[in-house]
């Protein structure tokens, strides 16, 4: 399975770089991949996830601010405002340089509720996306069986981030 998936990551793009970790055996590997990619950043990382607990890349994003890296991140806001042990927007959200939004899915037909906000992407300076199934929790990294793919394409992460736009709009500032 994991030949077919490389072979078909190989084949979508002879000019870019993609990898993928599969967890829980590669979390400490996709951790340390994810963390080194946002030290990397220039200019400006935006960031959606569901849940978001892990104090190593919240130290990461806080240092990426303190370099003069302007920071989006939008999270669930009924996941964020549950009371969830380890959540970091609240924290990010008081870092100079960094805004942290609040959102919900679209309102059911019924009327009765919303969905969530499910996505689990990262857009770093433009040029670099990471996206997957996992939430950048312990659990994520350590138990759960999810995926985490680094995508160096431009291209994708432009488009990714004019995707992201409406749902940055609407979201509502923490």
């Amino acid at each position: 399975m994991r030949t077919v998936l490389i072979l078909l990551l190989l084949f979508s793009s002879a000019l870019c770089q993609q990898i993928f970790y599969l967890m829980p055996k590669e979390g400490a590997k996709a951790e340390a991949a994810i963390i080194r990619e946002i030290g990397r950043a220039k200019s400006a990382i935006v960031l959606t996830m569901y849940s978001f607990t892990n104090g190593n890349i919240a130290k990461a994003l806080k240092d990426a601010a303190k370099r003069g890296v302007k920071i989006v991140i939008v999270v669930d806001e009924k996941t964020e405002l549950s009371g969830q042990k380890n959540a970091r927007a609240g924290e990010m959200a008081k870092i100079k340089g960094v805004v942290v939004r609040l959102a919900r899915g679209d309102r059911a037909k019924s009327g009765e509720y919303y969905g969530i906000m499910h996505l689990k992407v990262a857009i770093i300076d433009e040029r670099l996306s990471i996206y997957g199934s996992a939430n950048w929790t312990a659990s994520a990294f350590n138990i759960n069986h999810e995926i985490v793919f680094i995508d160096d394409s431009e291209k994708l992460a432009r488009e990714l981030l004019k995707s992201l736009e409406p749902l940055i709009k609407s979201s509502r500032e923490f």
